[in-house]
């Protein structure tokens, strides 16, 4: 059981870290696919950056699993990495989405598939951190 400030809610955005860790790893997935069919255009691109991606998703996805296996007083560290990897990769995707709402002709980021993506991104990630650093600025619960 935690006893952490927000034990409930450090679950839950660990096991968010794992969900983002399989998609990554799917988006991986779908990109080797598609880049190593022999018809693809950009088969050169989508390969490699498929691969990029695997590796990627891998270490980020064995760093949640890492996450929901250590005891609750000693994910601090490791948390609060994956939630600034995720920050700053919804940021980017937010970056995407103003670039590709800009070619709609009309303010309309709602056509878009990387808002809902990005979204959960920043917020995944900016509530890891939120949790994260208040629990530095609380004072370890004494066991009596």
């Amino acid at each position: 059981m935690e006893t952490r400030p927000g034990g409930a809610a450090r679950s839950i955005i660990s096991l968010g870290h794992l969900l983002v860790g399989a998609a990554a790893l799917v988006v991986a997935g779908v990109l080797i696919v598609a880049g190593s069919d022999r018809r693809a255009e950009l088969g050169g691109v989508l390969l490699p950056l498929g691969l990029l991606v695997a590796l990627a998703a891998a270490v980020f996805t064995y760093t949640a699993i890492m996450v929901l296996r250590r005891a609750p007083e000693d994910r601090h560290g490791l948390s609060l990495s994956l939630g600034i990897v995720e920050l700053v990769v919804g940021v980017a995707m937010v970056a995407g989405l103003v670039v590709a709402v800009q070619g709609y002709g009309a303010f309309e980021p709602w056509r878009s598939p990387l808002l809902l993506p990005s979204a959960l991104l920043v917020a995944l990630g900016l509530a890891g951190l939120r949790l994260e650093i208040l629990a530095d600025h609380q004072p370890a619960p004494h066991a009596h």
